[in-house]
């Protein structure tokens, strides 16, 4: 990881007002677990950002309803962003897929391009329906993935009739 950590640190000197704690990735998983609160956000390779951001939406609660984001800060590159399960290719199909991290990750998408209204739009939507209780089953929920996905969907409609 020396290529990382010389380009992690080049592009640290253009933001000094930034705190860096560098630590190596299992005891980030430990500092995850026991001092949650003591983080804000977490830069890494895209190996130890896979493995850490599994085990932040697992302490959320379920791997499906986090969203992931590539980012090239310079936007010269395009920028990527998918719920941190990927296409969950194992259970594709099922209807037992959580769509919420999809929501999420859309939303950031459309946050990235600075579409900040229909960002919150949309998380708005995803807020009101997880706090009616219409939650898959991972979340304790008896919905299946579209059971969901209309729900976020019809709210998201009344939001946007409403703003």
């Amino acid at each position: 990881m020396v290529l990382w950590d010389k380009i992690f640190y080049e592009v640290a000197k253009e933001y000094d007002d930034v705190e860096i704690d560098k630590m190596l990735v299992d005891a980030m998983t430990v500092r995850m677990v026991l001092q949650p609160k003591s983080l804000d956000t977490i830069v890494a390779t895209n190996l130890h950002a896979d493995i850490l951001t599994d085990l932040a939406a697992a302490l959320g609660g379920s791997i499906g309803i986090a969203p992931s984001s590539n980012l090239d800060p310079t936007r010269k590159n395009p920028s990527m962003f998918e719920p941190i399960h990927g296409s969950a290719p194992d259970i594709a199909g099922k209807g037992i897929a959580n769509p919420v991290g999809a929501f999420w990750s859309a939303a950031e998408m459309v946050r990235w391009v600075g579409e900040e209204k229909a960002a919150d739009a949309l998380m708005k939507a995803v807020e009101a329906v997880t706090a009616r209780g219409i939650k898959t089953k991972d979340l304790g929920g008896s919905e299946n993935t579209k059971g969901v996905t209309e729900a976020v969907c019809a709210e998201l409609e009344k939001v946007l009739q409403s703003s």
